[in-house]
């Protein structure tokens, strides 16, 4: 079975982290990270990186009525939205881009 050095274990990790790595390559990168600290390390730091990042980027399910208004808007129905909503859209999408 194959060793794995420092800089190649690193190029893996988030292969491995995403699970995109065969049964083979798992036991390679694992067997790496068991007897190495520096890598081990950095493991830990990267996949909880992709959790944070998955955790506060993932947006939540729009109501249905801004759905359906961005929907009209995506085909060119733009008549058909009222002011109110208009309004209430521009208000929900700054309101997501102050929270990024």
């Amino acid at each position: 079975m194959e060793c794995l050095d420092c800089v190649e274990a690193t190029a893996r990790l988030h292969l491995y982290i995403d699970r995109e790595l065969t049964t083979e390559e798992v036991t390679i990168v694992q067997q790496h990270l068991d007897g190495c600290h520096h890598c081990e390390c950095r493991f830990h730091f990267d996949q909880q990186l992709k959790r944070l990042i998955h955790e506060r980027c993932t947006i939540e399910r729009a109501p249905a009525h801004l759905r359906e208004a961005v929907m009209r808007l995506a085909r060119g129905d733009r008549g058909k939205i009222d002011a109110a909503l208009a309004h209430e859209i521009k208000r929900e999408i700054k309101a997501d881009l102050e929270g990024c």
